[in-house]
């Protein structure tokens, strides 16, 4: 995922992290480009911030008649 809301994203991958909590184990998906970089962003987590609960996730199509409306909004 990158800064711009409408980039390609085929330069990263999804890693997956486990960690146990009150006795159950837990999984956590980071996004990046390389298994040292999810690695990097996992340990930059103990410097993250409660932002609230996600309510809704609303898929954003990354192609068509949109992508063209939204690059008119937030060029690169």
């Amino acid at each position: 995922m990158s800064d711009f809301p409408f980039d390609s994203d085929a330069e990263y991958n999804r890693y997956l992290f486990e960690y146990r909590h009150e006795g159950s184990e837990w999984g956590i998906e980071i996004i990046a480009r390389s298994p040292a970089d999810a690695q990097a962003r996992l340990k930059a987590l103990v410097f993250a911030r409660y932002q609230g609960e996600i309510k809704y996730k609303i898929p954003v199509p990354r192609t068509g008649l949109f992508r063209r409306f939204a690059s008119v909004l937030w060029p690169r």
